[in-house]
């Protein structure tokens, strides 16, 4: 006897349906980790993002029909079937995935450590004194991995350890030292697996990355393109000013070198006659001085017109003495 297919309830058709319609009108689709997140907080950032992207909670079957299903208006989005795995949201947006991968990023929570629940990054207790009372504590943190010990009254940490890893599932002798020391191993929100945009799947690990870091490392590159691109003289749009300009005043050097009259090279070519005029009349000055006309000896820096006959001194004056003290300052204008 063939066995009876089990009848479809019809809600489940209409929200495959419907689920498969948004997919298929959203440009960015988004397969998120919602593991652990308490409803309000869900809630919370359900109406921040309204109007910026849906978020949808269905069950995991559902969400991959409905990814097959718009596979035929958006093909590829079937790929993200492989990333629909636990307690999964469905999110839709127009944003880019690295957009709402931030946006997600910054609404997460630190939350103290339960017993079965995730590290969210590695932790390391640093050796050296801690605030704990001394007591049965010392054996908690030794059952824990912690070497510790009592030593002038307090309780230390002899040595640095990596009590956890990211991704290692905590322990209850582990959660709580972790309370102990009030550290929040946790994160509560939204952690994306992975997203779909124009034909292309980002796992979540591709997502996060460091702005700042990836925007320093772009502008070092395009500093070292700009400055490849100027040493090997090859133009692009960025460098193709400078070049022509430095080569411009290259050929204006080359044009006052060869005293060559071009336009632009005429003021500099009316500069150098001049400077060698000048030092030519001071040459002139200093064999005949009678050579020069006033203009010119104003111009070679002559203080006045006519030489300049030096007085001699008078008899009396040379053999005056100075008084006494006189000799000391004098010596001391000198020096100050």
């Amino acid at each position: 006897m063939i066995a009876a297919a089990k009848k479809v309830q019809p809600w489940k058709t209409d929200l495959v349906e419907e689920m498969a319609r948004l997919i298929a009108q959203h440009s960015v689709i988004g397969i998120a980790d919602m593991s652990n997140l308490p409803a309000s907080q869900f809630q919370l950032l359900r109406q921040k993002l309204r109007g910026e992207a849906k978020l949808i909670v269905a069950k995991n079957t559902l969400i991959r029909l409905a990814l097959q299903k718009a596979a035929g208006l958006k093909p590829g989005v079937e790929k993200l079937c492989d990333y629909v795995r636990g307690q999964t949201c469905l999110i839709l947006t127009e944003k880019s995935p690295f957009e709402l991968n931030r946006i997600l990023a910054k609404s997460r929570t630190k939350a103290p450590a339960r017993p079965g629940s995730v590290a969210a990054a590695d932790i390391v207790i640093p050796a050296g004194e801690t605030d704990l009372p001394p007591g049965p504590v010392v054996g908690e943190l030794q059952r824990a991995g912690i070497k510790a010990r009592i030593q002038a009254g307090k309780v230390v940490v002899t040595e640095d350890c990596r009590l956890l890893k990211a991704g290692d599932v905590i322990t209850k002798e582990i959660s709580e030292v972790l309370a102990k020391f009030g550290i929040l191993p946790v994160e509560l929100g939204l952690r994306m697996r992975a997203a779909f945009e124009q034909g292309m799947v980002y796992a979540g690990e591709v997502l996060e990355i460091d702005e700042e870091k990836v925007m320093s490392e772009l502008g070092k590159a395009i500093t070292a393109g700009f400055c490849l691109s100027l040493n090997a003289g090859y133009p692009t749009a960025l460098t193709v000013g400078i070049m022509l300009a430095e080569a411009e005043r290259k050929a204006i050097g080359l044009a006052v070198a060869c005293r060559f009259p071009v336009d632009k090279a005429i003021p500099s070519l009316i500069a150098v006659a001049f400077g060698e005029m000048l030092s030519l009349a001071r040459r002139v000055g200093e064999v005949d001085p009678s050579a020069l006309d006033d203009d010119l000896r104003r111009m070679i820096g002559s203080a006045e017109a006519t030489p300049v006959t030096e007085e001699k001194p008078k008899k009396e004056e040379v053999e005056e003495k100075p008084k006494e003290g006189e000799e000391l300052s004098g010596l001391g204008a000198l020096f100050g």
